[in-house]
């Protein structure tokens, strides 16, 4: 069992969990919150154009049943996290852009299909703060 840091997607609130953790947000109950556990992929789907930007749809699900189905744009061989959805509720894109880790079973796949994963910008971002 490991211990790591967890965000819901819903409500923004950051909370330690343990792996398999329970798939909601102790704060909201939120289920849009990281995969549960290991993921199984089942189904991916490709989608290519002619001036070479990629759009790939890698779909799992987590040790709770949750689907979760990531949406990854590609260039020049790199691998962007574009889009992702848990049990079809989409995740708010700001979280996509910069709170979301590509979970490593989908980055292995990616990488076997030639992509290099582009990091999120910022891992957590910061909270706004009132000050006088």
């Amino acid at each position: 069992m490991s211990i790591r840091m967890l965000r819901c997607f819903e409500c923004g609130h950051g909370y330690i969990g343990d792996d398999p953790h329970p798939a909601r947000c102790p704060a909201c109950r939120s289920s849009l919150v990281p995969p549960a556990g290991s993921l199984a992929i089942f189904d991916q789907s490709t989608w290519k154009s002619a001036n070479g930007l990629s759009k790939l749809r890698i779909s799992a699900v987590d040790e709770h049943g949750r689907l979760f189905e990531f949406g990854i744009a590609a260039r020049n061989g790199m691998a962007k996290l574009v889009e992702l959805r848990i049990d079809d509720a989409p995740v708010d894109p700001r979280f996509v852009r910069t709170a979301v880790q590509i979970p490593s079973l989908i980055e292995t796949k990616l990488e076997e299909t030639g992509l290099s994963v582009e990091s999120p910008v910022d891992s957590f971002p910061p909270r706004s703060s009132a000050r006088d």
